[in-house]
């Protein structure tokens, strides 16, 4: 018999999740929208979109955000995001920033 759980854990443990990437984003991006002070220099980024912000953000380690994943016996653990962005996750990031560049400049 199959212990899902166990794959679930060895599967998502040390990565961020296209899923749990999008929320926390999203997530940030709203809060600036709604008139959050930004973590970073605003007036040295090429775009002041709300997405832009948290994305770069998320690539310098500035959220103080933590991902709620269940544990076996039906509790919770929190994950500092801080700790799942591999450097996967930066370059895809950083390529998604680059694209955003080019196309604000055309």
């Amino acid at each position: 018999m199959w212990d899902i759980r166990g794959i679930y854990r060895s599967v998502t443990k040390s990565k961020l999740t296209r899923f749990e990437l999008a929320r926390v984003i999203g997530a940030r991006a709203l809060q600036l929208a709604l008139g959050a002070p930004p973590l970073v220099d605003v007036n040295s980024l090429p775009v002041r979109d709300p997405v832009y912000i948290a994305v770069v953000e998320l690539l310098n380690s500035q959220l103080p955000m933590s991902i709620q994943r269940p544990v076996e016996g039906g509790g919770y653990e929190l994950i500092p995001i801080n700790k799942l962005i591999t450097p996967e996750t930066r370059r895809y990031l950083s390529s998604i920033l680059e694209s955003w560049d080019i196309s604000s400049r055309v």
